[in-house]
């Protein structure tokens, strides 16, 4: 993938989260973006656009995504400190999960974007580093075809609803990091910085639980049965030809 094309995926990714997540309750996660012209030039091309119509929607995050967050106190035994979710499918469903939760719990629920940063290799610092996630280890000819990729978007929330139950409102204050592959210039890491307040523990247990019946990781945490950090994991379903 040349320099410029990847450039563009990632913006159209960007685009997509800025446009999208203030509507997350009333239309879910969008990880896709429809990239065919909105017209079509004639009659008769229509039917070849819509043999087309799956190259011309394009996903933006990688197939082997990871969802991070590390609670600021840390869990009680056997959850690990670092809780984190890995693969596409795994990822939606946490999302999927989360939104019909608290759309249960709470109604006139509003996602308000407070700050936007993106940052890129021309605003860090000269000194290469490797962010989490990024394939580690690349031949010669791969790293140099990505030398100088480096862009995250953070992205501060204020996530709010008033109580089904008592009408009290609640308000979250969430930071997200979303790192993007310098290969593919897919999302290959969501890492949430903080939730303010932080979520209750019964919050955790309650989608390890969900998850769990989805086929996704075991209904019941065990210790010293996953990798050192690893909350669920779903099936692998990543091809050879599928890059991060």
């Amino acid at each position: 993938m040349s320099d410029q094309e990847w450039e563009i995926r990632t913006g159209r990714a960007i685009y997509v989260l800025q446009q999208t997540l203030p509507e997350f309750f009333d239309k879910g996660l969008v990880a896709s973006v429809d990239t065919a012209p909105s017209i079509l030039n004639n009659h008769d091309s229509t039917m070849k656009d819509m043999r087309k119509e799956s190259q011309d929607v394009e996903i933006i995050y990688s197939p082997r995504i990871r969802l991070s967050y590390t609670p600021p106190e840390p869990l009680p035994s056997p959850f690990p400190q670092t809780l984190h979710v890995d693969g596409l499918p795994l990822y939606m469903a946490s999302s999927a999960f989360v939104r019909h939760t608290l759309k249960a719990l709470y109604t006139d629920l509003y996602i308000e974007l407070r700050k936007i940063t993106v940052q890129s290799s021309s605003s860090r610092s000269s000194t290469a580093r490797q962010e989490p996630g990024s394939p580690p280890n690349l031949p010669d000819s791969e790293e140099g075809k990505i030398h100088g990729r480096e862009k995250s978007l953070s992205i501060r929330t204020i996530v709010s609803g008033s109580s089904r139950v008592s009408g009290a409102r609640g308000e979250w204050d969430i930071e997200s990091t979303y790192f993007f592959s310098p290969v593919s210039g897919l999302i290959n890491l969501h890492a949430i910085n903080s939730i303010h307040p932080a979520p209750h523990l019964s919050a955790y247990d309650a989608i390890r639980v969900a998850l769990a019946k989805l086929g996704f990781g075991p209904s019941t945490p065990k210790p010293g049965g996953a990798t050192p950090g690893a909350a669920c994991q779903g099936p692998p379903k990543v091809t050879s030809s599928s890059v991060a």
